[in-house]
């Protein structure tokens, strides 16, 4: 019953996340910076091994792209970490917002940025490490991936790598928080964050699934109001339209995953759920 419960709360607390957005829709202009930011980093960042350039890429005797020189490989790991730090500035950003709404302020569009650019350094530090532990686990799963010569290694690989992203999602699913509003260190919110995970973690697998299918259903939803517009306003029309709703549903969730964090982090903290959450009826969490 108790793992059913956390289930049923945690889909309750992903419907009130998206409750905080509707109070603060700048969010979703934060989320929309972001998005614009990040395609702008990658478009940067795959433009030479795209192009082909010399200095990029080496070429076999059929023109195919065989590997990457060292510029290449500093080029891409440099942009690889500087949209790592786009990400984390932004989702600061929407932390700070939604941490200020839940605890009954009223924040406005600058008060993200400003609390984001005040952990400029904490920011760029974990930036830098998030994105080279997510590009060393690229780079392993691509490996593994290839190696088709023993399926039993690669089985084992498959795992273990599995293993470490569940273990590091667990140590740095409140990094931000931590880091943002009370400003710790790197060290101390990794540490800090573990322990809060555990007093939480029925709930933050809940919550996401909650998100994920509600997200889910307005893409859906998205593609089949494309369809009927298309119908009506041609072929074109529809796609612009239901690109537009689907783009828009993806704002909104992820958003809402940045936000739900917010929600657990006062959770985790305090033993009580943010009081906008407890005006909906939800008073408390327990597991």
């Amino acid at each position: 019953m108790g793992f059913f419960a956390a289930i049923g709360r945690g889909w309750k607390l992903s419907k009130l996340s998206f409750s905080v957005i509707k109070a603060d829709p700048e969010l979703l202009v934060y989320v929309a910076l972001m998005g614009i930011m990040s395609l702008a980093t990658l478009s940067a960042m795959n433009a030479p091994f795209i192009l082909e350039l010399e200095w990029a890429v080496v070429l076999d005797s059929a023109g195919d792209v065989s590997q990457l020189t060292s510029a290449g490989m500093a080029w891409y790991f440099a942009f690889y970490a500087l949209l790592s730090i786009v990400v984390v500035f932004w989702n600061s950003a929407i932390v700070a917002n939604s941490h200020m709404r839940l605890s009954g302020g009223d924040p406005t569009f600058v008060y993200g940025i400003t609390k984001a650019f005040s952990r400029m350094h904490l920011i760029i530090i974990w930036g830098l490490i998030s994105g080279t532990v997510g590009l060393l686990l690229k780079m392993v799963r691509n490996t593994n991936a290839r190696n088709n010569k023993n399926p039993g290694l690669q089985i084992l690989f498959m795992i273990i790598s599995w293993m470490f992203e569940v273990a590091w999602w667990i140590m740095t699913f409140f990094m931000i928080p931590l880091m943002i509003v009370e400003g710790r260190s790197i060290r101390e919110s990794m540490t800090e964050g573990k322990e809060m995970m555990m007093k939480t973690f029925g709930t933050n697998i809940a919550s996401g699934l909650g998100i994920q299918l509600i997200g889910f259903f307005f893409i859906v939803l998205s593609v089949f109001v494309g369809i009927g517009c298309g119908m009506v306003v041609g072929a074109l029309g529809g796609i612009i339209i239901g690109g537009l709703c689907v783009a828009l549903s993806i704002m909104w969730v992820t958003a809402a995953e940045t936000v739900s964090i917010a929600a657990l982090y006062v959770f985790a903290k305090t033993g009580e759920m943010p009081q906008i959450y407890q005006n909906k009826g939800m008073n408390t969490f327990q597991l």
